[in-house]
């Protein structure tokens, strides 16, 4: 297993396979919040998912917002995998310029959405793009869904993750860190 600054990345082992990468390099929200507080010049949070989502939803307060893909809805067109019928997306055009933008070639990376799962393929095309200190926070902001019908949480987003481990966010406007879509 490789290591990155002093940081052992967790084994592909421990995360989920929708949130694995190219790179294979993990880290927990602890672990990311630690990394970026230690090093904020060089660490940067990057909060892949949409400017919606990154202002209702909440967000760590320090993370740029650069979106993944845009949310798309056709009744009769196809689906992403987990969303309901007609529920897609298209990626931003300009992701990778965008975040070569936000960054430096030599800094770090740790890549948030909801759950791990754009993170994961933000990634991968960051690393395509040349990127190689890019981190995937296994389980994103919102973590994992309860699975127990018995619980009053059955289906919501309370395990792990971001907001579950007691971490700091909120929902304060900073538009120097927030998507804006650009004039047409």
């Amino acid at each position: 297993m490789t290591t990155h600054e002093g940081h052992n990345p967790r084994p592909a082992l421990d995360v989920p396979e929708s949130n694995r990468t190219a790179l294979g390099l993990y880290v927990t929200p602890e672990e990311a919040y630690r990394m970026a507080t230690a090093e904020s010049e060089r660490v940067h949070i990057l909060d892949v998912r949409t400017f919606e989502e990154y202002i209702f939803v909440g967000h760590v307060e320090t993370a740029k917002n650069i979106p993944l893909v845009f949310p798309r809805y056709d009744p009769a067109g196809p689906s992403m995998p987990g969303r309901p019928p007609g529920c897609s997306g298209e990626l931003n055009p300009d992701f990778v310029v965008k975040v070569k933008e936000a960054v430096g070639p030599d800094d770090t990376i740790l890549v948030m959405c909801a759950t791990g799962g754009r993170g994961a393929m933000a990634v991968n095309m960051l690393a395509q793009a040349g990127f190689t200190r890019v981190f995937n926070i296994v389980n994103g902001l919102e973590g994992d869904r309860v699975d127990d019908p018995g619980s009053v949480y059955h289906g919501r987003h309370m395990r792990n993750g971001w907001k579950n481990a007691g971490l700091p966010w909120g929902y304060d406007f900073h538009p120097d860190l927030m998507w804006v879509t650009p004039a047409e």
